[in-house]
């Protein structure tokens, strides 16, 4: 029986990191380039929809052999899925990766290159009322510093909360936090 639920986009991040969801072992694996990771973190920082999630409950006669969305580090070994993420892997594993993952995420460039790259909003280009919301979501190398001139001229430096605060970026990974948010008197 086929059924509709709406989920908070952190109740499905949170059973992804606990590995209640997981991927049967026949989904291929996590491909997403930079271009597309950054044109669904700013589909969801306006709020539309991004498109289905389908699951299958795991349990009863349906026995698949799973592993975890790609980026869940797991303190010891691997939970029984509670579901199987059948449809919006893709999705999942990018926003899981963008805004719950503490490394830069695994992606490719243009190109095609394997790459790792942290992921932004830029708040002046977010506030813009006129702006298109992709141009306030930026990525930055693993070494969070943008360079030119073959790595001589530095363009961006956000090695550092104060360097990125300074610049106006909020890290993705920090926007689902709440204790990032939170005001303490």
């Amino acid at each position: 029986m086929f059924k509709t639920n709406e989920v908070l986009l952190k109740n499905l991040l949170n059973d992804v990191e606990s590995a209640k969801i997981q991927l049967p072992d026949f989904q291929r694996g996590w491909i997403w380039d930079d271009a597309r990771i950054r044109g669904l973190i700013a589909s969801i920082s306006k709020g539309f929809p991004v498109g289905a999630v389908m699951t299958l409950s795991a349990g009863g006669d349906i026995k698949l052999k799973s592993r975890p969305i790609e980026g869940v580090k797991l303190n010891g070994s691997t939970p029984q899925p509670s579901s199987y993420l059948l449809d919006g892997q893709q999705r999942l594993t990018t926003l899981f990766q963008a805004l719950r993952h503490p490394q830069a995420v695994d992606t490719s460039d243009s190109r095609g290159q394997k790459t790792k790259r942290w992921y932004y909003l830029d708040m002046r280009e977010a506030m813009t009322s006129n702006a298109d919301r992709e141009e306030a979501v930026i990525s930055v190398p693993a070494s969070k510093i943008t360079t030119t001139d073959f790595g001589r001229k530095v363009v961006r430096d956000l090695s550092d909360p104060t360097k990125e605060f300074q610049n106006h970026m909020i890290p993705t990974e920090s926007l689902m936090d709440p204790t990032i948010w939170m005001l303490s008197y």
